[in-house]
Formats: structure tokens, sequence, C-alpha cells
């Protein structure tokens, strides 16, 4: 693919800065008046909670964001903003008329000022609404990061700056000068995510990213109260020494332009500095803020230099006030010339503390509980009138007019965004497009292969895990090899018919992994193609090169498509999420494939989710998992067991289920990107795969002898009968034994459904085996996903795989008995007293000896037993939602450490555990009553007499 030069139109020229800051005070006064119209609505009932919107950290950005979206931004850069500053963002939009409906098209200025009106409305006829943080729901969704959860989204935007290198070394089309803007609160910077990915940034060289410290000093709760002593200085001094030693540059805005002038206009100007930058505590110094008094300042800074203090007395109060006040944060300037300077290195990323006034320009400014706290009507017609509007209607969110300086410069802002947005857009059909030519090449759309055709012949015993290294391998091999026969040269071999339909997907398939890549089997993936700084190779210099180990000596080459981690589940998720966005984000469709111990992925559950929301579309395999990885005991044998929107989760039994899954994943993954989420056979509601492999080995022929031996696949072929198993299979669950039609199964009296998932199917099938020889028939049915059969995803259809596709149901399967009972008719004292109380249906009939010959009707729904390593809740509705008894079998203490057979009797999910509650079910479930009128019990009966 040739790569195109991204270009655009130059921004146009800076007004001065008397035009900006004219522009800055109509955004802060828009901002404040979107979060004082959501919490007065007009339609607010009792016990409504309270709606919020933080103006106060809105404000303390202000400066920060508007000096990005009017100065320094550009269309093709990205932003991971802090949540609480959304309608700053908004504001700022608002005025450039970058507003978008959901179809891309411009949104018209009456429905942008509706979406003003509209912060944390519910749309209930398609009107425009912000949420209540940055979403891609918004009506300025481009190039935003979701901000819901602090501390994910600047590790998202950070593996979306390497997703875009990635995707450039692939040769696809990408702006390359894109630069990945992050604001976060100081504290949230403690939140462990962010610290965690600080030293991953620096190595990877990504100097296209720059986070932003909106350091304000006070947090949700009040001020941020440090032991200042310990530390060895300030927070600021903490972040910006801990940021170095990783490898970052940091550059630290203390103080605007009037601080400036007053330290160099004074002698004293120095100590001055010294006691505000050294001296004084976060705490006091926010204190002082909130006191607003000249006097108090300068008495407070005499107790730590009395010449510092001195500086201050030749200012009048009002000079004071506005000394204070005046933080690097603030000087649209300072930040401008800052924000510039940290894109110049393009290797090293850069960390800016922007100090800052949490409230600033508000009553509330650096006030203790100004986090939620609100404006009075009064405060906001008055930023509006200082803003220049002219309206006292707070729904009407008055633009410049267009002749005026500020009309014109955000005309042609606006203009020079929105020119950028579809330069953006263009490249990223051109991606599609060369997407869309090498599946139209490769006929890859044209009788899709339902596997990837892994030979299990050579290797009966095998484990779900190992399959998941085949699979890689494959693709692998296919990704490097030629379509072209004639250019593939010895020893590598030309592709297949059927291998050259998954060249699309093995090329954009990029894995990754915390430090298990080898564990996890993807020994192939990793030989020779980690991606990354390449570096000399010492081993093969000094020749201990271990040939049988993968060379993981990094690359940055095409071929190379693994992205090796540490121990970071956390920066691992993140970049899957990130990668996963590709599609959406850039045309380049990367299938990310994750590998982890699924027990560890509970560590990175707040990024999971955030990559679920996010819509990203990835392939999670956790493996091994649960307790069949019994020799590691408690800590590693407690399953990520999850159920989040978006999401599928897929417990394969089987190497070849888990080769159906993998695939279909993929093609699904393809089909949602080239032709639209919702078009039939895509992703929609199941963009994040999660798959549990193990290392547990089954015999692998025992899945086709099961099958050839049910009644349904008689006279067809081994062929026919997986695929209609495998159709089965990616519906949820399938038959593995079964039963019906057999001569003697009876579900009235001998019949229960063993439910099982993944690596105890073993278990089900020797417990039903063991059964059998009782003369009871117990069908297993091997779920393969709970989400498709049980969750999320079953519920969108009233599980109709579960009651269709495999029959199960709370039916009442009748049986008659009859006993003669020696009394007459007429003598009913001597009848039995269930005749005449709830009771199974029962008749009276006299027979030719004069004698009562009694009739009972009596019934039993197929209960239900299920098996499964993990959490109960995972199989445990089966019974409620089709009506039936159920008994769940899962692990519900902490394991130990031992074999598999006696970890499994341990947590009783072993077969004779199975067969036990199958037979105990079975008993409680004998002949279910059905309760009559006592009147309709003496009515002729209408059982014919046997």
């Amino acid at each position: 693919m040739t790569q195109k030069t991204f270009k655009i139109d130059a921004a146009p020229t800076l007004p001065s800065k008397e035009v900006l800051n004219s522009i800055i005070s109509r955004v802060h006064a828009m901002a404040m008046n979107m979060i004082y119209l959501c919490n007065h609505r007009d339609d607010i009932q009792k016990g409504d909670p309270k709606v919020g919107g933080h103006p106060s950290a809105s404000s303390s950005a202000l400066h920060l964001l508007s000096t990005l979206h009017l100065m320094v931004k550009n269309p093709q850069d990205f932003i991971a903003c802090k949540p609480h500053a959304s309608p700053t963002d908004h504001a700022n939009n608002y005025l450039l008329r970058l507003f978008f409906e959901a179809d891309g098209s411009k949104m018209s200025d009456e429905r942008a000022q509706l979406a003003m009106k509209n912060l944390r409305h519910f749309s209930k006829k398609g009107e425009p609404v912000f949420q209540s943080y940055h979403s891609a729901f918004d009506p300025d969704y481009w190039n935003y990061l979701p901000s819901g959860s602090v501390g994910i989204p600047p590790v998202n935007a950070a593996y979306l700056a390497h997703a875009y290198r990635m995707a450039e070394t692939q040769g696809f089309q990408i702006p390359s000068d894109a630069q990945f803007w992050c604001i976060m609160g100081d504290s949230e910077y403690r939140e462990g995510s962010l610290a965690e990915v600080l030293p991953e940034i620096s190595e990877r060289g990504l100097g296209n990213v720059t986070w932003i410290v909106d350091y304000n000093r006070q947090s949700l709760d009040g001020h941020r109260i440090l032991n200042e002593e310990a530390q060895g200085g300030k927070d600021n001094d903490r972040i910006e020494k801990t940021t170095l030693a990783n490898g970052w540059d940091v550059i630290q805005l203390r103080h605007g332009s009037f601080r400036q002038k007053i330290f160099q206009a004074n002698s004293a100007g120095e100590a001055l500095m010294n006691v505000l930058e050294k001296a004084i505590p976060d705490y006091e110094f926010n204190a002082l803020l909130a006191k607003h008094s000249a006097a108090t300042t300068i008495e407070a800074l005499a107790k730590y230099d009395q010449a510092a203090a001195s500086a201050l007395k030749s200012l009048t109060e009002e000079q004071v006030k506005t000394f204070m006040y005046d933080l690097g944060g603030h000087d649209i300037e300072l930040l401008k010339n800052t924000f510039e300077q940290s894109k110049l290195d393009r290797d090293t990323p850069v960390m800016i503390l922007a100090h800052t006034v949490k409230g600033w320009g508000l009553e509330m400014a650096a006030k203790s509980a100004n986090h939620s706290a609100m404006l009075t009507e009064e405060e906001v017609h008055d930023l509006r009138a200082k803003s220049g509007i002219k309206s006292k209607d707070l729904y009407n969110f008055e633009r410049f007019e267009k002749d005026s300086k500020e009309g014109q410069y955000l005309a042609a802002r606006g203009e020079y965004t929105l020119k950028g947005i579809q330069a953006c857009k263009a490249l990223r059909e051109e991606n599609k497009k060369h997407i869309k030519n090498l599946v139209s090449e490769t006929k890859a759309f044209d009788s899709y292969p339902a596997h990837t055709d892994i030979n299990l012949k050579m290797l009966p015993m095998a484990h779900t895990q190992w399959m998941l290294g085949q699979i890689a391998a494959k693709l692998t091999r296919v990704a490097d090899t030629s379509l072209i026969d004639s250019e593939v040269t010895a020893p590598a071999k030309p592709l297949s018919a059927q291998e050259k339909k998954f060249k699309t997907i093995s090329e954009i398939l990029i894995s990754m992994a915390p430090d298990v890549g080898t564990s996890t089997n993807l020994n192939a993936s990793m030989d020779g193609k980690i991606y990354g700084t390449e570096t000399e190779d010492f081993e093969t210099e000094y020749g201990v090169k271990d040939t049988k180990a993968p060379d993981i000596v990094p690359h940055v080459a095409n071929s190379s498509r693994y992205v090796r981690f540490d121990i970071a589940e956390g920066n691992t998720m993140s970049c899957m999420g990130s990668y996963g966005k590709m599609g959406e984000l850039a045309g380049v469709p990367f299938i990310p494939l994750m590998t982890v111990y699924d027990f560890f992925i509970k560590r990175a559950l707040d990024q999971l989710f955030y990559n679920a929301y996010w819509n990203s579309s990835f392939i999670c395999v956790g493996t091994p998992a649960g307790i069949t990885l019994s020799p590691e005991g408690a800590q590693h044998a407690w399953k990520s067991d999850i159920q989040i929107a978006n999401c599928i989760t897929w417990e394969p039994a089987y190497a070849l289920e888990l080769d159906w899954i993998f695939t279909d994943a993929c093609k699904r993954h393809l089909v949602s990107f080239l032709e639209g989420p919702n078009a039939e056979g895509g992703n929609t509601g199941r963009t994040g795969v999660i798959i549990r492999g193990v290392t547990r080995a089954l015999d692998q022929k025992e899945m086709l002898r099961r099958l050839s031996q049910h009644k349904r696949f008689q006279g067809k072929t081994s062929d026919e009968i997986l695929e209609l198993t495998r159709l089965d299979c990616l519906e949820g669950a399938y038959y593995l034994v079964d039963h019906r039609g057999t001569a003697g199964y009876r579900p009235s009296e001998n019949v229960v459904h063993l439910f099982a998932m993944g690596a105890l199917i073993t278990e089900a099938l020797a417990a039903s085996d063991e059964l059998l020889k009782e003369g009871i028939f117990a069908n297993v049915i091997q779920v393969s996903s709970p989400d498709l059969l049980l969750g999320n995803l079953a519920d969108k259809n009233d599980y109709n795989h579960l009651r269709q596709g495999l029959g199960i149901s709370g039916d009442l399967h009748l049986k008659v008995s009859k006993d003669a009972v020696a009394k007459k008719s007429n003598d009913k004292s001597s009848y039995p007293p269930a005749l005449f109380a709830p009771s199974p249906i029962s008749h009276l009939q006299n027979n030719a000896a004069g004698m009562v010959q009694l009739l009972t009707l009596g019934g039993r729904r197929i209960p239900i037993v299920s098996v499964h390593d993990g959490e109960p809740g995972l199989l445990d509705n089966i019974g409620s939602i089709v009506g039936t008894l159920h008994k769940t079998l899962a692990v519900r203490r902490h394991s130990k450490s031992g074999r598999p057979v006696d970890v499994f009797e341990y947590h009783s999910v072993d077969a004779g555990s199975v067969a036990k509650a199958a037979k105990k079910i079975l008993n409680d479930s004998a002949y279910t009553g059905i309760t009559l009128d006592a009147e309709l019990a003496q009515q002729p009966s209408i059982i014919p007499t046997a």
C-alpha cells in the first residue's frame, strides 16, 4: 500500500490575546450555563438523584482546554480529558461549530443549541444530548476518548499512539504527526494505572504523547492535605521526580506572566518565588486563595521569609489577589508555547504540570467543598454578561457576531478543523478500501472457512491452550507468506486455497501478552516478530542463542506483530482496547489477541470494562483457567467470571470448538468493519470476545464418537455431523450425549439433563455413563457460551437456542398408575385423603368385583444438573428460565493444590458428585403434583381404563 502524505491547510493566524481571552470568557460562561440548566430542569420529580456537573473542575481546566481547542490541537490529534471538565470541551466545540450528527454530518446551529441545553439528559426522540462525561454518543465525539473511568483514558490514549505507529509500519495511511493530549487531575494522578504505564510510554518512544496534570491541589472530598515533610516536597515535585525517573521530560507551569513580572521587578522576587515553590504547603496556599485577602496573604508569607513578603507590600489589594491567582495553568500564552514545545521531540513523551485554581473565576474558587458546589442563577447571569452575551434567556447560547473579531477567528478555526477531519476520514476510507481489496483478492468471504484446518489426528490428547498456539502459528505463517505461489521459496510452502482466505485476518492479527506469551503458546507469533525499537542481538553475538525458545529481540518491521509486555495486565488490557478501536478510528481493523492467565483478568477489570464500554473489538484469551490449574492452588484457581455488555464469553471443551469460535469471531470482526456493525453476521453487542482456555488435555476423538451415536445424526457423514454441531456450538451449546429416541427413554421417569462447560465435560460424560448403567438417561450438553445461551445475548431472543434449538423446557411429562382399593366406592371416608387435597390427578372407577380402582396421574419435568469450573452464577439460571428443578455444581470455596481428580472431588464437581446430584434431583422431582378442586376429583373419569 503506497503511503500518502497527510496534508491539511495551515491553521489560521492567531488573533490577539484580548480576542482569545474574550472567546475563553464566553466558553466559561457557556460551560457554567450548561451545568446550571442541567441542575434546574422543569421535569424534576420527587426522589430524583442530584445531577451535578462539576463547575469548579471545569473552570480549573478552562485555559488548558481552550488553549488546545483554539490554538494548538490539530484535527488529527486525540484528547483524553478528565471527566469533570467535559462541559468546557463542549462549549469550545460549540463556538467552533464542531457538533456532528450520528451519521457524521455537521449539526445545524439550531440542534447544536438544543444539545447545549441537554447536558445529562436522556434523548427520547432523537434530540441531541450530552452524556455526563465525554462519550461516543456526544455531538463533539471526534477523536475523544470516553472519560467516565478516571486513570484509564490516558493509558488508552498512549496505546492508541502505539497502534498508530504500528499501523504506519504495516503500510496503512496514517497521519503520523497526530498528537495524543491527556488532561488529568492531580488527585486522579494517584491512580495506579497511570504510574504503571509511565515507563511503558517512554520505553516505547511515544514522543507524540503529552500528559497535562491539572494541578489544583484539590480532590472530590476537599483539599489534598499531604505529608509534604515525609515526601520531601510538594506533590508536584514528587510527580516531577518520578516522571523524570521513568524517562519523560517534565515542564512545570507554576507562574503566569504577571507573577513573572513581580519576580523580576523586585530584588526579593527570587525569595518570593522560592516561598511559593518550596516553602508554603499546598493546603495553606489554597486556604489563602479561598481567603482572598492581601493582608492575610502577606502575613502568611512572612512566616517563611520576611523579604519575600515585603515584595508584595508595594502592590495594591487587587494586585496581590491577581498575583496569587496568576498560576501558569491559566496563562494562555505560556500554555500555548509549552504545548507546542511538547511536540518537538517525537521520541520522548512530555509531562506538563500546570498549576491551576479549582473553581477559577467563580465565587467557589479554592473552597474546600467546591467539587460538588453549584452556581447561583445570579452568578450565571453575571458570567454571561461579562462574556458579552446580551440575552437574559439562559436557554439562549448566544454566539459571537459573525463580523466580530471573535466570530471571524472562530469561523476560520472551525473551518480549518472541519477540513482536517474530512482529510482524516479520507485516509480512513483509503485504509478501508485496501482491506476490501485484500478480502476480494483472497475471496475470503466466498465460502468462508469454518475453521483453520489444524490437524488433530497426530495428537489425539490435546487441550484448548495448545490449540490456540496452533491457530496462532498457522495464521502467523499465512501472514508471512505471499499470496503469489511463485514468490514463495523453500523451505516455505505456498498457501492452500483455504489458507489464502485467512490472509486478511492473519495480517491484521496483533498478538500481545503480559509476560505469558510463551506459557500461553504464542511462541510462533513471538519468534523474531516482537514489535519495538531495534536493539543489538547480544545472544547471537556471543553464541548463546537458545534456538528452542522464541527470538524476542524487537524489530520495527512489517512482519513484527507481537507487542511484548512485562507483568502488567492492566497495561496489556488497555493496549488491546486501543488496538481494537483502530478500525473505527483509522480504518485499520486490527484484531488484537491478548493472552493472560485467566485469574489475572481480575487485575484489569476496570480496563476491560472500559474497552467494552468504548465498543472496542478484541479477543482476550484467559488461559489456563480455574481449578483445572489445580497444582497452582487457590491463588490462580478462581476464574474471572464476568458478564459485561458488549462482551461474549466462550469456554470450549474440545480443540475443534476453539477453532470454530476463533474463526467465527475473526469473521464477525471483519464483517462489522466492512459492512457495518449491524450487518448480518457482525459483532454488534459482542465486540469483546473472551475465551477461556485450559491446559487439561482431552481425548479429541471422543467428541465425534459421542456425536455419531445421536439418533438425529444417523446416516450422516462425519463432516455433516460436525457442521451441524458447529452451528449449535456457535449458538451457545450443543448435545454431546443425546439419548432422545432411545428405547426405554421416558422423560416422566428416568431422564435428566447435564449441562457442562469447558474442561469439566469429562466429568459430565463419566457421570452420564455411570447413570446409564442404573437405567438413568443423562443427556450431556456442552455450554460453549453462557452469554449466548443464558446471558445478555440470549435474553435478546428470549433464550431461543435453549428453548427451541436444544428443546429444553419445563414441560410436564405425565404418567398414569392404577391401584385397587379394597373399599366400596361409596365409602369415601376410607379413601386416601390425597384424593380430596392438593394431589396428583386421581379418579375413582368401580371394577368388575365392585372394588374401587384408583387411577393416579402424576408427572415430572426433566430436571437439570449443571457443572462448571467457575462461580455458580454462570449457569445457575437454566432451571428458572425453563421452569424446572436445577442443581448447580460449581466452585464455591477457595481451592487447594493437587491433581485435578482430587481437586474436582474437593469442590464436588467430579463425576461421582455429578451422578449423585442427578439421582437426587430425579428423586426430588418425582411425580410433581397437580392440584385439583375436590369436586373435579369426583367427576367421571376422563382417563380410559387400561
